[in-house]
């Protein structure tokens, strides 16, 4: 078996994104809206997939919950493994794992962000739809931040450079370059499409994360211009509970419950 793309992304994932203006803000937008869908009176017994280096894990316990923190990459749970709490475990699975390694009905909630499940195609989203169905209790939320199709910002950066190929990349697989030797596979999707992979699940609402937040690559010039990104921050809040703008922004946040 081939190793995961991501071990070669390991030890550099949060300084390339966690730990940017970029992907602090973005990230500080899920939490927002995650803590939404918390149940502030009980502890809950959350499962994460495609945890990476744990900072959201931690987050979740730290707030009390029992969090079960899996990734495919072996290297990314090394690095999380350093992010310690009584509330919290790391394990190595995959997606196609996990209906064989936990019991069924053993989590309140279950949570993917930033992107994890772009990386596989329609096909595996939809048997993860039934495993993560079967993993749930029953009225379980499934809460999933992915990168949308249709990000407007990205299409108007790549058509200013001339570069219409990159301006459409996210409306069939493409491949993203993780470092000069590593690329992963990528399919995007608007909520749609979503609605009808995870139907399991009843959607109960979206928001943008990232409408006017831009794309990570653009790290290295916004860095250098933090008052036009406050004010990009300051727009990303007032269209917070947008809907519509889901899926026009790069992320997409998804809060569904089990039918």
């Amino acid at each position: 078996m081939d190793k995961p793309a991501f071990d070669a992304f390991a030890v550099d994932y949060d300084r390339e994104f966690s730990f940017g203006c970029i992907g602090k803000l973005q990230r500080a937008r899920v939490w927002r809206f995650l803590d939404r869908d918390l149940n502030p009176t009980k502890k809950l017994s959350i499962l994460e997939i495609n945890c990476g280096t744990g900072i959201d894990a931690l987050y979740l316990a730290k707030k009390g919950h029992s969090v079960l923190a899996t990734d495919i990459s072996a290297e990314m749970i090394q690095v999380a493994k350093h992010q310690t709490h009584e509330n919290l475990r790391f394990e190595v699975c995959s997606f196609q794992e996990l209906s064989t390694r936990f019991q069924e009905a053993q989590f309140d909630m279950v949570f993917s962000n930033f992107a994890g499940l772009n990386c596989v195609d329609t096909k595996e989203l939809s048997s993860l739809n039934n495993s993560l169905s079967r993993l749930l209790k029953p009225g379980g939320k499934f809460i999933a931040v992915l990168l949308g199709k249709h990000c407007w910002m990205e299409r108007l950066y790549f058509q200013f450079k001339g570069n219409s190929e990159a301006a459409k990349r996210r409306l069939s697989r493409s491949e993203a370059l993780l470092n000069e030797q590593t690329t992963q596979s990528v399919w995007c999707y608007d909520t749609d499409e979503l609605k009808e992979i995870f139907d399991a699940f009843q959607l109960k609402r979206s928001r943008p994360i990232g409408l006017f937040i831009p794309p990570s690559y653009f790290e290295k010039w916004i860095s250098t211009r933090m008052i036009l990104l406050k004010s990009l921050f300051g727009m990303e809040i007032l269209c917070a509970n947008s809907s519509i703008g889901s899926n026009y922004a790069d992320h997409i946040y998804l809060s569904y419950q089990k039918r």
